[in-house]
């Protein structure tokens, strides 16, 4: 295979080095490390102007979105020593984030073991984390341009283009910490070239190459699994070019080697989430997250690649994209290839129909077939309707939604070429002119200062939020439990959170020692969902039932009630004065004082149901059969199952049951837990049962009986009935509570 090979020209200064007539190890090494040195220092200094972090003197970069749920997991992997629990998360219970599968195993162990502790705090971690993944980019692109026999001048293109991609800026922005890690891919895509392209070595430096190299795709694995997989089809179609064109056999097992190490971590960690489930589950997070359909409307499209990033500099070009993306539906996140890869990209698009039609020389440069092939499969990897709605409908969605993103290995195929291309150029000095030049271009055509985070905003929440919670924590206690009113699910918002994000819930842990909130258990996790049942009560009982089940306070976010002002009026009606408000006006808190003793001589077992009312109530959730989505609950065919679940072990001896069935086309027949029947025509129906629970969970069951098509369950509520005197505690306390007074 190593005839596959055609060497590029070589640098005049670089011949005469290793040649032996001059120089010495020192000067060959020094030069051999110059272009990996200059375009991570190119790198970092644009990363640097970029976001200065030193502004931010580790405040949380982007306090809003996506970023705060990246900065819990690193707290938690600070805190508990691993990102998917934290005991200060979802009080009185803890946060399991097993429910909503993620397998950036590696990020969080680097993050939150080795950066955090240097450097005093999560986000200064995480900051400097997306900061450094620009010059260690720009390395290992340098070295996937090297090992292709670029010249030292050359391989600086794509080492600096790479890194300075606006997706990479981008994600860097945003603080999604496994995309931006792009250091990755070019590791992913040396285990594609290499099967094409072998290391020309010993048998013993392939071995070492081959562990060094498996290494590498199982990080790359534990880093994102979008990379992972996107690296993963690539090594599978190099796979079988080498072997057409060796006709060797044992191709196939390196191949499947790294196939293995690229998808086989990330399978172990989402096998590992199943394993720790919460003990009794509602249904799974990441089901109301994705849908089989996302692969269409995050699949990329080749005009949107083309065009500038909306942030670029230049206001016109800024324009003709922004009227591109507010003209044509599916933005998909905006992919954008730079103007250096995307002449690349042409180019190697361009010269695939061109070989087509004319026979192979043996003046043909392999590496461009190679890449040129990868592109094309690369492409129908990325856009509308192509693998990923193959994948989609294969695996009913499979993990993998937005297809788009595979525009930054295509960027990094295309880079490479123009490295090619420009060592074609015979003379030296003329070659390192055109690379200055491209350098320049690739700079000014990629960065910007819209990717700037604003330091002073992230310094005032931090300050802010810091001042609020050591308030709260001199009012109520070390370890207190703090309601935040109002309930959020997450990870998708049961309501508008406008404009605060939907994530802004995680604020005060993320800027408090040891308090506990309530907010962060995972929608679909009973431990979590018990606030909905709260949720729905009238706004005195919801005060007196967490008064009961040993709340210190209240905590109310008025930028989340922005969208509800009739709900913020409310509650300073009924709690009157705050106990303390925050600096800026956001927060209010109230102390929660309940006489839980005015409950009587019984008081003590009507508080501990009022407890269990709250904390352990039972649940209807969608079982077997149905399929969850953010817009509620489908049968598409077969029977089904509504499950009631309730986290307290004896069940409870009286409960209400409503739900309401939806079947256009469809006769059904519904099983309630104490054995009666009920027969349901086509149409909308409401069901109502009252009855006993034992256990954790009791069946309701919903067979087809005629018809075909799909139905729909929605309004699934389930609610108990109190003894005497728990519902005399209860409006005693609700009568009585007055947290501000």
């Amino acid at each position: 295979m190593t005839a596959l090979w055609s060497e590029p020209r070589a640098d005049p200064v670089t011949v005469e080095v290793e040649s032996g007539s001059r120089g010495t190890v020192i000067v060959r090494s020094s030069l051999r490390a110059l272009p990996y040195l200059v375009a991570a220092l190119i790198s970092l200094s644009a990363a640097l102007w970029t976001y200065r972090p030193w502004q931010m003197a580790g405040a949380i970069m982007v306090p809003s979105g996506d970023s705060l749920a990246y900065h819990t997991w690193v707290q938690n992997t600070i805190e508990s020593g691993w990102y998917e629990t934290s005991d200060r998360l979802a009080a009185p219970f803890v946060q399991n984030n097993h429910p909503f599968t993620v397998t950036d195993e590696f990020l969080y162990a680097a993050i939150g073991r080795v950066f955090a502790p240097i450097l005093g705090s999560a986000g200064a971690a995480v900051t400097w984390w997306v900061v450094l993944s620009f010059p260690l980019a720009a390395i290992t692109a340098v070295g996937l341009a090297r090992y292709l026999r670029l010249s030292p001048v050359a391989s600086v293109v794509p080492g600096v283009a790479f890194a300075l991609l606006p997706d990479h800026f981008l994600r860097a922005s945003v603080l999604h910490v496994n995309l931006a890690t792009t250091w990755v891919i070019p590791i992913g895509l040396l285990a594609a070239v290499s099967l094409m392209h072998p290391p020309p070595c010993t048998p013993r430096k392939r071995v070492w190459f081959e562990i060094a190299l498996l290494t590498g795709c199982v990080i790359t694995s534990l880093v994102s699994a979008y990379y992972a997989v996107f690296a993963g089809l690539l090594v599978a179609a190099a796979g079988i070019g080498a072997l057409v064109a060796t006709r060797a056999w044992r191709v196939l097992l390196v191949t499947a080697g790294r196939g293995m190490a690229l998808v086989g971590p990330l399978t172990v960690a989402a096998l590992v989430d199943h394993i720790y489930l919460p003990s009794h589950m509602g249904y799974e997070a990441v089901s109301v997250t994705r849908s089989a359909a996302d692969s269409e409307l995050y699949g990329g499209k080749i005009a949107a690649m083309l065009l500038p990033p909306s942030t670029n500099r230049f206001m016109f070009l800024h324009n003709i994209r922004t009227n591109y993306d507010l003209t044509y539906p599916n933005a998909a996140e905006g992919p954008a290839l730079g103007l250096v890869a995307s002449i690349g990209f042409i180019g190697l698009v361009c010269w695939m129909f061109l070989a087509y039609w004319r026979r192979t020389t043996a003046n043909d440069d392999m590496r461009i077939r190679t890449l040129a092939a990868l592109t094309w499969v690369g492409l129908f990897v990325y856009v509308v309707g192509g693998f990923g709605t193959v994948w989609s409908m294969i695996l009913q969605g499979g993990g993998i939604r937005v297809w788009s993103r595979m525009h930054v290995f295509l960027a990094l195929l295309a880079l490479l070429a123009v490295g090619i291309t420009i060592d074609r150029i015979g003379r030296f000095w003329l070659r390192f002119a055109i690379v200055a030049l491209v350098t320049v271009i690739a700079l000014v055509d990629q960065t910007s200062p819209a990717y700037r985070p604003n330091a002073d905003l992230a310094k005032a929440v931090r300050a802010e939020t810091t001042r609020m919670t050591k308030a709260i924590g001199a009012r109520a206690g070390s370890g207190a439990m703090i309601y935040q009113y109002p309930q959020v699910n997450f990870p998708i918002a049961n309501r508008v959170t406008a404009p605060a994000s939907a994530y802004d819930g995680f604020l005060p842990y993320l800027y408090s020692d040891d308090l506990r909130w309530s907010y962060g258990g995972l929608e679909g996790d009973p431990a979590a969902d018990w606030q909905l049942s709260l949720a729905a009560r009238p706004l005195a009982d919801q005060v007196a039932l967490l008064a009961a089940a040993g709340f210190a306070g209240i905590l109310v976010d008025r930028v989340t009630l922005s969208s509800t002002p009739e709900q913020a009026v409310q509650i300073a009606h009924l709690l009157g004065k705050a106990d303390y408000v925050s600096s800026a006006g956001r927060w209010d808190y109230y102390d929660l004082r309940a006489d839980l003793g005015a409950c009587g001589p019984d008081a003590k077992a009507s508080v501990a149901e009022l407890k269990y009312l709250t904390l352990r109530p039972p649940l209807l959730y969608p079982g077997p059969g149905i399929t969850t989505a953010p817009n509620g609950y489908t049968n598409e065919q077969g029977p089904a199952t509504l499950r009631i679940v309730t986290l307290r072990d004896a069940g409870w001896p009286n409960i209400n049951v409503t739900f309401t069935v939806d079947s256009p086309t469809s006769s059904l027949l519904v099983r309630l837990p104490d054995g009666t029947k009920r027969e349901l025509a086509p149409g909308s129906t409401k069901i109502a049962w009252s009855g006993a629970v034992i256990g954790s969970e009791t069946p309701i069951r919903i067979e087809r009986t005629g018809g075909t098509g799909a139905y729909h369950v929605v309004s699934l509520i389930a609610s108990p009935n109190l003894s005497a005197n728990a519902s005399i505690c209860l409006a005693t306390l609700s009568a009585k509570v007055s947290p501000g007074s």
